[in-house]
């Protein structure tokens, strides 16, 4: 399913202020607070008993809002992020590989960065990938000595820490449901982790009503693609729902339930993150530490707020199981309105969305005696969900 890229006015602007109000009750039914909050909508189920799902999270580069629309499948990862930064920096020792690689020096820099982005999950050391370049692109007398100046900044924090980026125990792997295998950067926050934290965590109980709602927000909703869904019903990309749409944002929301547990877990990456070396480019902006050849950025493009790649970090996860709710919409429904929401809504119905029909909460529709809809949403105990995530901003 693909994001909605526009909606009628009049819905957009009803679901933006049910997104703040939702996100005012959940913040206050979870003791969130509100100046570090992010409430998520997207593919947020585990699915299956891995930490797949909390990896991805962990390394989404998130924008500055109070609701944001995560698809694993399209986030902006923050390990490839830092990879980019190091890739800005100059290396410590002063070695002279510019002088020796002359025009060079700028393709090469060209190459590496381009290989990153192809190959996110590559275990080519430096010394590696710059050979692999070498063999390529100059000749032999050429590359004799620009291996040998490489090698002179082998042992520079540097060259080390993105020799740690690529390393093996960076990433873990994990397999599809279709047996593909794929690999993702490596955070504290694993499934088992997420388990031990819900089994001390706190229960809650959850009464929004859209009439009675607080809409005002600390931090302004992300208008776009980011900011999610814009109906109320979300159909397949080849499906509408606009009259259904309408039909229930001119009517009350409500969502009752039961929370059976909620926590908040933190999460860090593992040891292929150098904080030594996101930390002297965060304190320095020269040329002593950033290379002017380099195309990865500039401090602006890494740390500026608020749309810097490593503006902020995700720094806790917010994680809810065994939960029991049940979204009603107080407009008056047919019987054969109900079946084609039943059939058609594969993207879910708010404030519960997911790009993918795999979500792992089960999901019942209900046409009521007074025409009304209600949607049941159950989440068996033992399965994780993550609701959104705490930040901080840099360089914390």
């Amino acid at each position: 399913m693909t994001t909605p890229t526009a909606a009628p006015d009049q819905i957009a602007e009803t679901v933006i202020k049910l997104n703040a109000g939702w996100y005012n009750v959940v913040a206050q039914a979870l003791n969130l607070d509100t100046s570090t909050f992010q409430l998520a909508q997207g593919t947020l189920g585990l699915q299956s008993n891995d930490s797949s799902g909390l990896y991805l999270m962990s390394d989404a580069v998130i924008p500055s809002a109070s609701v944001a629309y995560f698809d694993p499948t399209g986030l902006s990862k923050r390990s490839a992020a830092y990879r980019m930064l190091l890739g800005a920096l100059r290396s410590e020792g002063g070695t002279d590989l510019p002088g020796v690689l002359g025009d060079q020096y700028s393709r090469w820099l060209d190459y590496r960065d381009n290989w990153w982005k192809q190959n996110p999950t590559s275990t080519l050391t430096q010394a590696a990938l710059f050979e692999q370049w070498a063999d390529r692109m100059l000749n032999p007398g050429q590359k004799a000595s620009a291996i040998a100046v490489f090698k002179q900044q082998a042992n520079t924090p540097l060259i080390r820490a993105l020799d740690a980026v690529s390393a093996p125990a960076a990433t873990q792997e994990f397999v599809r449901q279709d047996g593909e295998r794929y690999r993702l950067f490596v955070y504290s926050a694993n499934i088992e982790a997420a388990k031990q934290s819900l089994n001390t965590g706190g229960q809650a109980t959850i009464d929004f009503n859209s009439k009675t709602m607080e809409s005002r927000l600390q931090h302004t909703t992300v208008m776009g693609s980011a900011s999610g869904f814009y109906d109320i019903f979300s159909a397949s990309a080849s499906g509408s729902f606009d009259q259904l749409n309408k039909q229930a944002s001119e009517s009350s929301l409500t969502v009752k339930g039961s929370i059976g547990q909620y926590s908040t877990l933190v999460t860090h990456p593992m040891d292929w993150f150098q904080s030594d070396e996101y930390m002297r480019a965060y304190h320095n902006k020269g040329a002593d530490v950033w290379d002017p050849q380099a195309s990865a950025g500039d401090w602006d493009s890494f740390f500026a707020q608020p749309n810097g790649q490593l503006a902020r970090r995700l720094s806790q996860l917010v994680l809810v199981s065994d939960y029991d709710l049940t979204v009603t919409s107080h407009a008056t429904y047919s019987q054969s309105q109900v079946q084609e929401i039943t059939a058609k809504a594969s993207g879910g119905v708010w404030p519960f969305f997911s790009a993918s029909a795999s979500s792992s909460h089960r999901t019942e529709y209900h046409h009521n005696d007074d025409g009304t809809l209600s949607v049941e949403h159950k989440l068996p105990k033992g399965d994780v969900q993550i609701w959104g995530a705490n930040y901080q901003n840099a360089p914390k």
